[in-house]
């Protein structure tokens, strides 16, 4: 009996279906990520945009819906949420997002997330010292402080954020020890004064010792850390 003289073509029909029937899932992954990074895309312009219109709890909603579906740079959505959180005046808030992106960021960005950190605390520390409660001021000055000093190197120029950087370092600076100032001639005036406990009970709405003992625990974890710090430019 002959042996059968092998068919050239229709080896190379076989080869060609085994290689289209492999190729299909690649395809298809390939399609599903495109079709997630054009979602994505249109949610983070979507967001933008309603943060820009001032619909900071729209937008803070968005990029919530982000925090699980940016994979490539998973720091992005947690910074911008804390941006709009901050638009609507929700600084403790912001202070976690800013905390989880200045984990999450890459170094180049690290600077830029410290400078919205920073100021956030600044900004409850102005409140606190325009309440009268100097106390807890100084220690959310310090709290700001011990941000901008966690960050070594990373906010020296040619960094963009170097100049904002400084800026707030300043500022904070001069407010706290305006602050300590100010908690001294307090105490000096009327020292049978409510002491702070007491103050803090009074503020109840404002979440002023919650917003201490962040602040302590925070000034703790990066002293404890030695400085190493772990950071859409919106500054305000």
């Amino acid at each position: 009996m002959m042996a059968r003289t092998p068919d050239p073509e229709r080896a190379r029909r076989r080869r060609r279906r085994i290689l289209l029937l492999a190729s299909i899932p690649v395809v298809i992954f390939a399609l599903l990520v495109a079709g997630k990074l054009i979602s994505v895309t249109v949610i983070n312009q979507s967001a933008l945009a309603q943060y820009a219109r001032g619909d900071f709890d729209e937008s803070t909603e968005q990029w919530s819906g982000m925090l699980e579906f940016n994979l490539v740079e998973t720091w992005i959505p947690f910074f911008n949420r804390g941006d709009a959180k901050v638009g609507d005046e929700n600084y403790t808030s912001a202070i976690d997002d800013f905390e989880k992106a200045l984990e999450l960021a890459p170094g180049d960005k690290k600077c830029m997330i410290a400078v919205n950190l920073a100021h956030s605390w600044e900004t409850l520390g102005d409140i606190y010292e325009e309440g009268g409660y100097h106390q807890g001021a100084v220690q959310l000055y310090q709290a700001a402080e011990d941000v901008l000093a966690s960050m070594g190197d990373a906010c020296e120029p040619p960094d963009a954020a170097a100049d904002q950087f400084s800026q707030v370092e300043s500022d904070v600076a001069e407010k706290k020890a305006q602050a300590e100032s100010n908690q001294q001639a307090q105490e000096s005036e009327d020292p049978g004064s409510q002491g702070a406990e007491d103050k803090l009970d009074d503020l109840g709405d404002k979440q002023q010792q919650s917003d201490q003992e962040k602040a302590n625990g925070e000034s703790r974890e990066r002293n404890d850390d030695d400085g190493g710090g772990t950071v859409t430019d919106k500054p305000w």
